[in-house]
């Protein structure tokens, strides 16, 4: 059967009619292509085709005045408002614009479906009356009240205004056009008396368009062309053909060319393919083009029920397809342009809150690594930029000065305009991102080829802003201003090069208007896709608007149904894909189309075949554990990391889990360094610690300039008392020093409250050291450490490590160790260690089940098993040992004071009967020789200790 514009060529030619006078007037862009293509194939050689034109564009030139845009009218109205207020706490141009927009669509509405405004503005206030009055109320109406009822009043005067004043501007509205043109349809015949006019592919409909067909017809020089099927337009209930049927219904006929019986009688095979995500789709689109060869594709259609899967699509196009064509365009929304404008708008709105021009240091880490920039970087410039943010993280800046920021020329060129206050001057905010995108699009270097398309794309949109602007701009916030420039570039596309005549077309379904397609391929047909939930913002409410013809959600509904329904007049093959995801509130479900097509027309014409799938990507391979051999190299590399040293962590890390340990330690796979914005408990710990080491480091035994000794003295609870008023500066001094003097960092919201924690945790510690002296008189507490680094060396036998330095299979293992504070109560050295968090007794008892066979094994198993029985034990076990190598004296007590159990500090290391101090040393290094010779066992490789939890390596 002949497609829909070689029909259209063929009437034409039927009727006689003379291409010179002959104007054929359709619904888009693309069908003026394809039908000057159907009128060459026509006549098998180039011939000087009738005039083609969207009807847009058709009424626009007919209209002795330009047609304003849409920001420059909602100013307009704005000055009508100011003129004439009405007080309800809508008096800024930031509060007019949440209404104003609407009503600008209502009266574009009005006009195009040439309702009569005063019969329309009556309706709507008598309806607000009714809403406002009550059979049982014998009161007045509220201040509130009248004030909305005045409102209603406004809207015919803000119209007819409206109306006036761009009547003296010489400017007009796109709806005006529509309906001056519908009442002065002469304009048609001053440039030819002789025109014809053709419309060919309309659906829906507004009043003025059926008008002026109805009066081109009446005249005898007027032709409307449908492409309709008999299946929907003879089915008075069918969404599809509604508005064909009340195109008829008004010019008082049976029916237009074209209605077909096609969809009874036609063949179609038709598979439905269920997926489980979105981005599946495109696996079985993409699967489905490999089997098409060149000529195949020239008849096939991609239509993207949802645009923004575009990206998805094009990533999966088979390398074998030489051509494709892509109407809708990239959206400037769907690139990297929407967190380049995101980023420059919060910047502004930082600058005006804080009211200075320091950075936020996570906006100047996205501006360094947003893809215009990295596109203009040189790699010297690149590795600028990493010094600066290794800077960042260890002062642990959390607000930027960029002016102190020691960048290169083209940096801080970029710099300057990027971090540049505006100061509420809109305008100077336009001119500053004219300058960044004349030096991006100068500086991205040629492999950026659509970051420069993107820009330049953008700097033509903000030039049409600007010159807006500069008209008539009202006062504004920021929050409005933002509102405006995204829309003013939002909407726009970047164009695909492609053939819009050959090869593969990828469509929006109101690009297919007018056209044919052998093979559609639809990709995402799910509900809220297609047809979009149209929701219609209007101060018109829906029972008014059916009354006066205005369009509804029902209406809209039917608009995109016959948009559906016409592409299956030619369609031989048909492959529909949907998502099942449930990502959002409906997106689930698949389109009605599909089950009408399967409910409906499947069941009346048996030569429809529906096949059903559900795509899955296959099973994955089972993902085997993690585990690393032993190899000689790694052996070296763990004996390198044991004569570096090692300390309680590590051991304690292997213990728990070798994999963790070889992922942290042998491969040095450290923590991530990061800006820490909210204190975290690690650091919380450092802080309290520094700040009980100086408070503490006047009592310690310490040498003058001379070398001369000075002995420490005793602590008394005087000095106690006196070292808790010295609490709060030195916690200050603290946090200004981890924050890098930024109070604002610290003095409201989480970090001051761990501020405060901060100061009653060191205080907590003073007052139990005062108790402590005054349960125990006349007993002399002395400070023997603060912060004490302690080392020593192990002797190591093992046969799996050779190294020619090496004397035979021996070498040394260096073990060190912090302890937080080292004193003498009484006469009794202590060994103390601050924990922030919560500690029991039974966490520091050295202690066996009767099937362990001795202490080392007990303390092994526990630490493989995690359980928390003895968590301390060894921790402090190290610590005697490393004591008594340094100073040969063997410690009387060593335990753990928990900032979150301050009574019942210390808690004391517990040792049973059968072991005495004496014994530390033998038993510390038993552990130490059994943990290191399973570290170098080349029979047992590194895996996840199952009894632990996965670190972000193991995982």
């Amino acid at each position: 059967m002949k497609a829909f514009v070689n029909r259209i060529v063929a009437y034409v030619d039927e009727h006689g009619l003379n291409y010179q006078h002959v104007c054929i007037v359709v619904p888009s862009e693309r069908m003026i292509a394809y039908l000057q293509r159907a009128f060459y194939e026509f006549h098998q050689k180039p011939v000087l085709s009738p005039k083609i034109v969207t009807i847009d564009r058709w009424i626009q030139d007919a209209s002795p005045f330009p047609v304003l845009d849409r920001t420059s009218l909602l100013f307009e109205l704005y000055e009508i408002f100011k003129a004439d207020p009405v007080e309800i706490d809508v008096n800024t141009f930031d509060s007019f614009m949440t209404w104003g927009q609407t009503l600008l669509s209502d009266f574009d509405e009005i006009d195009r479906y040439l309702v009569a405004p005063n019969q329309l503005f009556k309706n709507l206030r008598d309806i607000r009356e009714i809403e406002n009055w009550s059979f049982n109320s014998t009161e007045e109406l509220s201040k509130g009240q009248i004030q909305f009822m005045a409102f209603w009043d406004k809207l015919k005067p803000y119209y007819l205004g409206l109306e006036e004043r761009l009547k003296e501007k010489k400017v007009t509205t796109k709806g005006k056009a529509y309906r001056d043109f519908a009442n002065q349809i002469e304009r048609a015949f001053e440039e030819n008396q002789e025109a014809q006019f053709v419309f060919a592919g309309f659906n829906a409909l507004s009043e003025s368009e059926i008008s002026l067909m109805r009066q081109f017809v009446i005249m005898g020089r007027g032709h409307i062309l449908m492409d309709s099927d008999e299946f929907y337009f003879n089915d008075l209930i069918h969404e599809a053909g509604q508005f064909q049927r009340e195109l008829c219904r008004r010019l008082e006929v049976q029916a237009l060319p074209f209605v077909e019986n096609r969809l009874m009688n036609k063949k179609m095979d038709v598979r439905i393919v269920e997926c489980p995500q979105f981005t599946s789709q495109a696996q079985v689109v993409g699967s489905e083009l490999k089997k098409l060869t060149g000529e195949q594709l020239n008849n096939t259609l991609i239509l993207l029920a949802d645009e923004g899967l575009l990206s998805s699509i094009l990533k999966h196009l088979p390398a074998e397809i030489e051509q494709a064509n892509i109407t809708v365009g990239l959206p400037l929304r769907q690139t990297s342009l929407r967190s380049w404008v995101d980023l420059i708008f919060r910047l502004q709105e930082s600058f005006m809150r804080r009211g200075n021009s320091s950075i936020y240091y996570r906006d100047f880490i996205q501006f360094a690594h947003h893809p215009f920039i990295l596109g203009v970087l040189s790699a010297a410039e690149k590795r600028e930029i990493q010094e600066i943010e290794s800077r960042i993280i260890n002062h642990n800046w959390h607000f930027l000065d960029c002016k102190k920021l020691d960048l290169s020329k083209r940096l801080e060129e970029l710099n300057r305009l990027v971090f540049e206050p505006w100061k509420q001057d809109w305008l100077q905010g336009i001119r500053i991102i004219q300058q960044l995108n004349e030096k991006l699009d100068l500086w991205l270097e040629e492999k950026n080829e659509l970051e420069r398309a993107i820009i330049r794309r953008f700097a033509s949109a903000t030039v049409v802003l600007q010159n807006i602007m500069n008209r008539n701009a009202p006062k504004m916030n920021l929050g409005s201003f933002r509102n405006l420039f995204n829309g003013n570039w939002s909407n726009e596309t970047i164009a695909y090069f492609g053939n819009p005549l050959e090869g593969l077309q990828i469509m929006g379904l109101l690009e297919t208007r007018g056209l044919d397609f052998d093979r559609v391929l639809v990709f995402g047909l799910n509900e809220g896709a297609m047809p979009p939930q149209n929701i219609i913002n209007t101060i018109i409410p829906m029972d008014l608007r059916k009354y006066f013809g205005l369009p509804t959600p029902r209406e809209k509904q039917g608009l995109f149904a016959h948009h559906f329904y016409r592409l299956l007049h030619a369609a031989n093959e048909m492959l529909i894909t949907y998502s099942s995801a449930s990502e959002s509130v409906g997106s689930s479900e698949p389109s009605r189309y599909i089950q009408q097509i399967e409910l409906e027309l499947a069941q009346m014409n048996p030569g429809i075949r529906i096949q059903k799938a559900f795509y899955t990507a296959g099973n994955r391979e089972k993902v085997e554990t993690t585990s690393i051999p032993k190899t000689d190299e790694v052996i070296n590399r763990i004996c390198e990391v044991l004569r570096d040293g090692i300390s309680f962590s590590m051991l304690d890390k292997f213990m728990t889990c070798p994999l963790d340990f070889y992922y942290r330690y042998v491969l040095r796979f450290g923590e991530e360094n990061k800006v820490e914005e909210d204190i975290e408990s690690s650091t919380l710990g450092t802080i309290i610690h520094y700040v009980l080491e100086n408070l503490f480091s006047p009592f310690i035994d310490r040498y003058d300039e001379s070398g001369r000794k000075i002995s420490g003295k005793a602590v008394t609870e005087e000095d106690l008392a006196q070292m808790e008023k010295k609490v709060p500066l030195l916690v200050s001094k603290s946090f200004e020093k981890h924050f890098s003097e930024d109070q604002n960092s610290w003095q409201t919201g989480t970090n001051h409250i761990n501020f405060e924690v901060a100061k009653e945790m060191v205080q907590n510690v003073l007052r139990r050291d005062r108790a402590i002296l005054k349960e125990n008189p006349g007993k002399a507490l002395f400070i023997l450490g603060l912060e004490k680094k302690l080392e020593t060396a192990i002797v190591i036998n093992s046969d799996s490590y050779d190294d020619e330095n090496s004397s035979g299979k021996a070498f040394e293992v260096r073990l060190s160790g912090v302890c937080d504070r080292i004193d003498q109560f009484d006469g009794i050295h202590r060994i103390i260690d601050y924990k922030s968090g919560s500690v029991s007794q039974e966490k520091v008892e050295l202690k066996k089940t009767a099937n362990q066979e001795n202490y080392e094994s007990a303390i092994l198993i526990n630490k493989r098993k995690g359980s928390p029985d003895q968590k301390y034990v060894l921790q402090l076990l190290i610590y005697c040992y490393l004591y008594y190598k340094s100073t040969g004296i063997l410690t009387d007590k060593a335990g753990i004071f928990s900032f979150r159990s301050i009574r019942e500090s210390p808690h004391f290391l517990n040792l049973p009967d059968d072991v005495q101090k004496e014994d530390i040393p033998d038993l510390l290094e038993r552990i130490l020789k059994q943990t290191i010779s399973d570290m170098l066992d080349k029979s047992h490789p590194f895996v996840h200790n199952k009894d632990s939890k996965y670190c972000a390596y193991c995982n």
